[in-house]
């Protein structure tokens, strides 16, 4: 049986945890098992056991990951960076074009773990404080390549 997919969040507002839980329903129904967790309960190097993470994540004031962000993202940054060959991911990245750092921490995220060996299922999306559009064609664009990489 494949690993579920990993569907982690790091949010203030709560808006990255209720895609967090969409996300999950939608791949649930379309046959794909799936765990949701604050970004904060999964270190960096606990990727390294799965085989697809989907990271939905939004930047917090001035282009600050959230509080629950911060240890993983310096994780991301550190010396020596954990490998994550085997990985595929996607990032969702919220924010506001309000701030010069918009999806400052997505960003960050994606770039991060690409550095770490880790393989892009998509180019990431930002999303603007209206994301619901932005999600649902990001989980859609998702769901027509699974099949073909889980």
């Amino acid at each position: 049986m494949a690993r579920p997919i990993q569907i982690l969040y790091a949010t203030v507002s709560g808006n990255a945890e209720q895609l967090a839980g969409l996300a999950a329903a939608r791949l649930q129904a379309a046959g794909y098992p799936s765990a949701v967790a604050n970004i904060a309960e999964f270190p960096v190097s606990r990727l390294g056991g799965s085989d697809v993470a989907l990271l939905i994540v939004s930047t917090w004031g001035y282009g600050e990951p959230p509080p629950d962000a911060e240890a993983f993202c310096a994780a991301l940054q550190a010396e020596n960076p954990p490998k994550l060959p085997l990985l595929r991911y996607a990032v969702l990245a919220l924010g506001s074009r309000s701030y010069t750092e918009f999806c400052w921490c997505g960003r960050r995220i994606d770039e991060g773990l690409a550095g770490c060996g880790a393989r892009r299922l998509l180019p990431r999306v930002e999303c603007d404080t209206k994301y619901l559009a932005d999600f649902e064609a990001w989980i859609d664009a998702l769901l027509k390549i699974l099949p073909k990489t889980v």
